[in-house]
Order: structure tokens, then sequence, then C-alpha cells
């Protein structure tokens, strides 16, 4: 046994280098020569659109590539080596979804074996363009006192552009929300518009971009109308005659802003002045009118849009008794 293990150790040592040597070159013509493999690769499939047609189908993100090689290349080969699949839809047919191979970027040293991926049907959609009629999103309500009478859009309309699908389901465009609570005077806004879907583009503007347009709202305030009882005065150096009221009702009308600055008065806003008219034919013996005006209570640029009505503006005077003979 002894001498057995000796023999082996001088083998093993007796012109080491010469051994390792040829182990080494065995190695590399191992490596060098072994068979050809096969391995798949995992692209991403990147489609270029067709601009005059819309495709309704959904694609497969990635194809997987089976390519045959050394296995030394193969070893060193990576996903990335290989670029993408293109897939031009312009040149596209309807049916089974056919990706070319040539456009896979093919490494030296590797032979293309097969493409693989998810089996779909192309169906298309023709592109078309539209004007469509644009409206305002207005949120909450003009101030109580006021109405709103008109909306102005300019444009009026915008041109949308996408499959005739989708396209032509669009009834209108719709600008972002505008608020309105509680406005009591004409109001303008430059605002955009919200994309009817994610399949539809805007044209006139960038891919990213949104279309603005301007909307002016017009709003008016609300008439009405308040009856009074309006004291009536007569001149202090006069007697005044019998048949004078104190009091005569009114309406005074105007629009509701207006009217709440009457309320508002702190004295009592309206006035009956009492004059003597001369007889006439119709009031032989004469009769008393009434001229209604606003008090100083009442701020000027109110008086001057409102207007005073009284039923009775005029009272004729009765007939003058006759003395009594003198007995």
């Amino acid at each position: 046994m002894k001498r057995a293990l000796a023999w082996i150790g001088r083998a093993i040592i007796n012109h080491g280098l010469t051994k390792f040597s040829a182990l080494v070159i065995a190695l590399v013509f191992f490596v060098v020569t072994r068979d050809d493999v096969t391995r798949a690769f995992t692209i991403p499939l990147r489609v270029v659109n067709d601009p005059n047609r819309v495709l309704l189908t959904k694609l497969p993100e990635v194809v997987t590539v089976e390519l045959h090689g050394s296995w030394a290349r193969m070893s060193r080969l990576r996903d990335q080596e290989l670029g993408a699949a293109e897939l031009d839809l312009s040149d596209a047919r309807p049916g089974p979804l056919a990706v070319d191979p040539a456009t896979i970027v093919m490494p030296q040293g590797v032979i293309f074996r097969s493409i693989n991926y998810e089996k779909v049907d192309l169906r298309f959609d023709r592109v078309i363009e539209r004007a469509v009629l644009v409206r305002a999103d207005l949120r909450g309500a003009v101030h109580p006192d006021y109405e709103l009478v008109g909306t102005t859009i300019e444009p009026q309309r915008w041109r949308i552009r996408g499959g005739s699908g989708p396209v032509g389901q669009v009834q209108s465009l719709v600008t972002e929300p505008l608020e309105i609570e509680g406005a009591s005077e004409d109001m303008n806004f430059d605002v955009p518009l919200q994309k009817p879907g994610e399949e539809i583009d805007f044209t006139a503007v960038g891919a990213d971009e949104l279309p603005r347009v301007n909307v002016s709202i017009k709003v008016r305030a609300r008439s009405g109308e308040r009856k009074l009882e309006v004291a009536v005065t007569w001149p202090t150096d006069q007697v005044a005659p019998p048949e004078i009221p104190n009091q005569i009702a009114a309406v005074v009308r105007g629009s509701l802003p207006d009217l709440r600055a009457l309320d508002a008065a702190s004295a009592p806003p309206v006035v009956a002045v009492a004059r003597r008219d001369k007889p006439t034919a119709e009031f032989p013996d004469g009769s008393i009118g009434f001229s209604l005006q606003f008090t100083d209570a009442v701020p000027a640029e109110v008086k001057e849009r409102l207007t005073i009505d009284a039923p009775l503006d005029r009272i004729a005077l009765a007939p003058a008794t006759p003395p009594a003979p003198a007995k």
C-alpha cells in the first residue's frame, strides 16, 4: 500500500507544470468545442401607429425569441442586446397578429429559431375628425337677487380626432368646472377643456396640451316691487283741506338690490307732497294732486333707478257750501 501511494505521489509531482498546462488546454478545448445550445429571450414589442387607423386590439407588451448558437456565445448574450421587436401598424392587416423577426437586432454568431407571443386578432377603426360643441361646466348659483341671462363661449366648437366609434359618441366638450356661486356681476374665464377620452385627441394643440376657451357669463338683477303706505305732507303755512288723507298707497318698482337699499333706509323712504290745483273743466272746484318723492334716506344712485307709482294721485275737492241766507 505504501508503495502504491508513493508511486501516485511521484506521478502527480513529476512533470507537474506540463500536466497542469495539459489540463488547462483540455478545459479550453471543452468550452470551445461544446455543443451548440438554444436559449429563449424576452424582448419588448414596439408599436408604430398608423395615422389613418386606430387599433382596437390590446397587443402583448413582450415577445419571446429563441436563438441558437455556441454555448460560449449564448451564455454571454443578454436580452438588451436584441433591442425590441417592431410592429408597424401602417403595414398590418386585420386578422392574426404577425411580428416580423427581421425587425429584431440579431447578434453575430447566433441563429434565429422562432418567435412566440400572445395570439390576438388585429382590429382597426378608421380615424376621423369632427367639430364638437363646447359646453361650460358651471358650478353653483348666482346671487338670489340676480339671474343668469347668458353664457358665451369662444370658440363655440373645437375639433377632435380619433377612431370613428369614440369620436362619434362625443356629444359635447366640457370645460373644467367654473365656480359662479353668489355671482352678482358679469364674469369672464379662460379655462381648459376636459379630454373626452384617452383614445381621443384635440387638434391644433400639442400632444400633451389641452385647448383653452374663453367663457363669459352675463347676470342681471331681478326685478321686484314694494308696496308702501306713504305719508302725505302739506305746507305748514296753509290749512289742509279735510279731503286730504294722512297716507296714500304707493308702489316702488326696480331691481331687487335697489329695493333692498330702499328697505335699509333708516327714515321713511318716500313722501307724498300734496299741491292745490286750479279749477278745471273736469274739476270745477279744484283738486289736490300728489307728487311722490324719495327722501334723502335713499342713496342718490338708487333713486335714479327706481320708479314710484301711486294708484291715487289726485283728489277732487268737495263743492264749496254756499253761505246761509241772512235773516
